[in-house]
């Protein structure tokens, strides 16, 4: 009869009420995670985490628990990508051996390469000097960034045994890049290590950034052995362990950048 209602009819209006439920559920929640922050209200987790983050280089002997590592990877596994393409992938070093041939192929390279680029070396007014200087000078010119007296300092003092690659850390993860990637890979590169350091501010971990990773790439026996393969190249690596003392309780400086600030029609520049 037609005022009998099947249970096909009443399955399907049990689903409708599910799906209306659940919806009115998310909304809930969706209310509930904004806040009203009021001016100069206290630091929340995450941003506490962003504020007291310092890189490490000083770590304690012993190893971070594995599932303590498989954790902050899994936030690197959230990080938003251009087109949600995710153009990464890890490899997680804890093995002694390994993170010296590593640190040893590093210093190596250092050494080459302050031999070849460190005009201070030899006397002013050498030939010398002034053949290196030219060639440095060249070499500053086509790759400014790689160039810039930060660095060369740095690959100058690893040279002289003066400074660990990876800071002796007992856990090194290296941060692999698809050069395929949509866009710009590496912005979505620096987006994924941001949620790892964060995570592991959180758990009470140090970490610090190893651009000088991307030296390894220069020996394809130790990429092989490594598991890098194409298209993937090694992009950055992140050490990480416990930290030496409170290094939260450190000061760094951060300069005030000047902000655009447009609103209203109207535009201000703002500190």
């Amino acid at each position: 009869m037609d005022d009998i209602v099947s249970n096909h009819d009443l399955e399907e209006l049990e689903c409708e009420l599910d799906a209306a439920a659940a919806k009115e559920s998310r909304k809930a929640r969706r209310r509930t995670a904004i806040q009203d922050i009021e001016p100069g209200a206290e630091w929340n987790d995450v941003e506490h985490a962003i504020l007291t983050r310092r890189s490490i280089r000083k770590f304690k002997g012993r190893q971070v628990p594995a599932h303590m590592i498989r954790r902050i990877l899994e936030m690197g596994r959230f990080a938003p990508s251009q087109g949600n393409n995710q153009p990464w992938s890890f490899v997680v070093i804890r093995d002694k051996a390994m993170i010296a041939e590593m640190e040893q192929y590093c210093v190596a390279v250092c050494k080459n390469m302050t031999a070849t680029i460190d005009y201070t070396n030899y006397p002013p007014g050498s030939e010398q000097r002034a053949a290196i200087m030219e060639n440095t000078q060249k070499l500053n010119r086509d790759n400014p960034n790689s160039f810039h007296p930060v660095p060369m300092t740095a690959i100058k003092s690893i040279a002289n045994g003066r400074f660990a690659v990876f800071h002796r850390a007992p856990t090194v993860i290296l941060i692999l890049m698809d050069k395929r990637g949509v866009g710009v890979p590496e912005v979505d590169i620096g987006v994924v290590g941001t949620n790892i350091v964060l995570a592991a501010q959180s758990l009470g971990l140090g970490t610090c950034w190893i651009g000088f990773s991307k030296l390894l790439s220069s020996n394809p026996a130790l990429v092989e052995k490594l598991g890098v393969q194409a298209p993937f190249e090694i992009a950055e690596a992140i050490s990480v362990g416990y930290p030496i003392g409170n290094p939260t309780q450190q000061a760094i400086s951060r300069q005030t950048h000047q902000i655009v600030w447009w609103e209203d029609g109207n535009k201000e520049i703002l500190y």
